[in-house]
């Protein structure tokens, strides 16, 4: 097994840009566009949805946030207002029509890009 130096690390290209990737909505019939934001972010979003006192509409409505953090799409105005949303997470509900089953797809692929593989077993635990 190779040993890491510091010269290693040092030349490492860091990762440039955003990271973002497709997913495939049944709800929409087609992919949006998720992006990976800062791990501090994602974690304290999976440390409210961990609390043992967490009712399943809490749950969702972390979810919810983390999809609306790493969705572009979702934070547009525009759409905002056309859904008559009086928070902006609403936007999540309302395009996905409510939809556990999207929601839970979409969050999922979001946390698949922190290395979480099941996610909802993580959630439950």
């Amino acid at each position: 097994m190779k040993k890491i130096k510091l010269e290693d690390l040092l030349s490492r290209k860091m990762t440039e840009g955003f990271q973002s990737k497709e997913v495939y909505v049944k709800g929409l019939g087609g992919e949006i566009t998720i992006v990976k934001q800062p791990l501090p972010t994602v974690l304290r979003l999976m440390d409210d949805i961990k609390q043992d006192d967490m009712t399943l509409s809490a749950v969702m409505d972390s979810m919810v946030q983390l999809i609306y953090n790493c969705v572009p799409l979702f934070k547009n105005k525009e759409l905002q207002a056309k859904y008559e949303c009086a928070e902006p997470t609403d936007v999540v509900y309302k395009v996905l029509n409510d939809s556990v089953e999207d929601i839970t797809t979409i969050g999922g692929a979001i946390l698949s890009m922190y290395g979480v593989e099941n996610p909802m077993d993580e959630i439950k635990k």
